[in-house]
């Protein structure tokens, strides 16, 4: 243990999860901090984890991890707002030291989502806030997250989504210099359907999913400073009409279709399910 950060990592780490690590302590902090400081941006996020917290279904006195925690900015904004017991991993060392520094009081561990250093069902809940997609082998990471979920336990995974439109918004205004090395590797691959497939495979149950963030969040630039990103009333006005627009359900094929984020919610259940 380091400066109050739990630090286990395999030796036998991949050339991409290498850069990945090394991309993250470099920079990957620092981009998600200075985001958070616009504004705009900010008020944007916060409504992005009041979806995320809403659909944990957290409780006082829970555990929870959020895996892939970056800079801690999930677990600040959702500590004092919860008394809970909260974990943080993430492979980067450099963002969890900033979060150690912030609040001594959460757990903190270096480590790899596929390896996971927890005994079985240790958390009651976990967050996978916009770190899903970064995993090099998925189905393994969910592997290991339904382990340690305690039965009935729940996994939220709030996700960049992988559409057309995402797609081609990135390649046109070379977003993909703010992506990560396993960004860049398969950030196509994690689609509705597919982590539907393998959260079914694994073993998890009560999967729904729904699109998020058409408007206020890809206008607030995240990473890009742009100038509706400094404009808080601007993203308030933006956050209410979108929020007005995803009731009417004869919009939802177009909100849908420009969506920049994907709601995951999957349980392990409570009694063993047994596979032939």
């Amino acid at each position: 243990m380091l400066l109050g950060v739990t630090i286990v990592l395999s030796n036998d780490f991949s050339e991409i999860k290498k850069d990945e690590r090394s991309w993250q302590d470099r920079q990957g902090g620092d981009l998600q901090t200075r985001a958070y400081e616009r504004p705009g941006t900010h008020l944007v996020i916060n409504g992005q984890y009041a979806r995320v917290a809403e659909a944990l279904q957290l409780s006082s006195g829970m555990r929870l991890l959020d895996l892939g925690c970056g800079a801690g900015l999930f677990l600040g904004w959702l500590a004092p707002r919860m008394q809970a017991e909260y974990h943080g991993l993430d492979l980067s060392f450099n963002s969890l030291k900033s979060i150690q520094a912030e609040n001594s009081k959460l757990g903190l561990t270096v480590g790899d989502a596929e390896l996971l250093p927890y005994q079985e069902a240790t958390f009651d809940r976990i967050s996978c806030n916009g770190a899903a997609h970064h995993l090099l082998d998925l189905r393994s990471a969910l592997r290991e997250l339904y382990r340690v979920l305690v039965p009935g336990g729940i996994l939220v995974m709030y996700e960049p989504t992988a559409t057309a439109v995402a797609n081609a918004v990135r390649g046109a205004f070379s977003i993909d210099k703010y992506e990560s090395p396993a960004d860049l590797a398969h950030k196509d691959e994690f689609t509705r359907a597919g982590v539907a497939t393998l959260l079914v495979e694994e073993g998890f149950t009560g999967i729904s999913s729904s699109f998020h963030d058409f408007l206020a969040y890809p206008l607030s630039g995240m990473y890009i400073n742009l100038p509706l990103g400094r404009s808080r009333s601007a993203m308030k006005f933006l956050t209410r009409l979108e929020s007005k627009l995803e009731r009417w359900t004869i919009f939802k094929p177009i909100t849908d279709l420009f969506a920049w984020r994907l709601l995951v919610v999957a349980s392990k259940p409570k009694q063993p399910i047994s596979r032939s």
